[in-house]
């Protein structure tokens, strides 16, 4: 079974991808949110493809898991996104597993592809620890037919 796993450091989204800020919201411009999400997932896309275990990837992992964790510090006035929660994460990495797809880790983000994704927040000490670790791994095909 196949695996891998990449950090990329001081990759965290925006906080206009924040789904606390909603698209609704005064001084929330939906050109402004496109913006942030093609930029996190051009970044992610291209922060893997940098990656020798990435390129070495003749084809992607498919059936596949996921985790995303989010290592950040405490909330900073930098314009990054620290979320508290897992659900709040998750919806703000949205453009980052478009980006992991991109690079062609996945085939796509669909139930048919990607069987599990889990999401993790993990507070550390130092900004110069910040980022977004990627961990796929393939699922065996027989380990999804469902018991008799």
């Amino acid at each position: 079974m196949r695996s891998i796993e990449v950090f990329l450091p001081k990759m965290l989204p925006s906080t206009y991808l924040s789904p606390n800020r909603g698209e609704r919201k005064t001084g929330r411009v939906p050109a402004i949110i496109s913006h942030y999400k093609r930029e996190m997932r051009g970044d992610v896309c291209l922060g893997l493809l940098a990656e020798d275990a990435v390129r070495a990837l003749h084809s992607p992992l498919d059936p596949a898991r996921m985790t995303l964790t989010l290592r950040c510090t405490s909330a900073r006035s930098d314009g990054a996104y620290r979320p508290a929660d897992i659900g709040n994460a998750i919806y703000a990495l949205k453009a980052a597993i478009d980006g992991i797809k991109d690079a062609g880790l996945i085939v796509d983000d669909d139930l048919t592809h990607l069987v599990e994704l889990t999401g993790r927040i993990e507070r550390v000490k130092s900004a110069n620890e910040e980022g977004l670790l990627v961990m796929v791994e393939e699922v065996e095909a027989q380990s999804l037919k469902p018991k008799q």
